[in-house]
């Protein structure tokens, strides 16, 4: 992503610590905890994660670990977000994890790691780019990254109101592009009003 749309986005979140000092939901921008569980519960549903590798581009402060740890024993968790303190945070909070447990401060879009099994994007796609292509290659950069499968949502341009940081995009577009360079494509809708899951499981 564009240094300048970065900065836009860093700004957002800091500004957010300081209005919602201590409620981790509103300062990482999700409008109710409901609506970030719902998310990460269409996310567990969509893989096995026993004993496998996740990256979550766009970690916050890790609590997706949290979520999928209440059901599957995972190998590996790579959390990697550009907001400094919320990476510290999630290493002070889950510093007995940290033996499975790793946090990176870093661009999404250039991020990459060898034997990685999932690659899961929760909300951390919707941020605007300058770039017309930015989608489109972050879908791609995941899907080389991923062994088994890519877990990403998306808001739904056809429900949700255009605003100035964050964008919503067709469903049916995106579900299409993902078939050209997957075969097994899962379009998963209906859990919220704005908001879709895609899955592309490599076989």
């Amino acid at each position: 992503m564009h240094l300048f749309d970065r900065f836009k986005v860093y700004l957002y979140h800091r500004n957010r610590i300081k209005t919602w000092s201590g409620n981790l939901t509103k300062i990482q921008g999700w409008s109710s905890e409901h609506a970030q569980q719902v998310r990460f519960d269409v996310i567990r549903g969509a893989a096995d994660f026993n004993g496998k590798h996740v990256v979550d581009l766009g970690c916050g402060y890790g609590e997706l670990f949290d979520f999928l740890s209440e059901r599957d024993q995972l190998a590996k968790y790579t959390g990697v977000d550009q907001q400094r303190q919320f990476l510290k945070s999630a290493k002070q909070r889950l510093s007995d994890k940290l033996d499975i447990c790793r946090f990176v401060r870093a661009d999404l879009s250039k991020f990459t790691h060898d034997n990685v099994d999932i690659v899961v994007a929760c909300g951390s796609l919707n941020y605007k780019s300058r770039d017309s292509e930015y989608l489109t290659s972050m879908v791609a950069h995941m899907y080389n990254m991923a062994g088994e499968a890519v877990i990403f949502n998306l808001l739904d341009s056809a429900t949700f109101p255009k605003q100035n940081l964050v964008t919503g995009y067709n469903k049916q577009g995106v579900y299409l592009y993902c078939k050209t360079l997957c075969e097994s494509v899962e379009l998963i809708d209906g859990y919220a009003d704005d908001d879709f899951t895609i899955v592309m499981r490599k076989s």
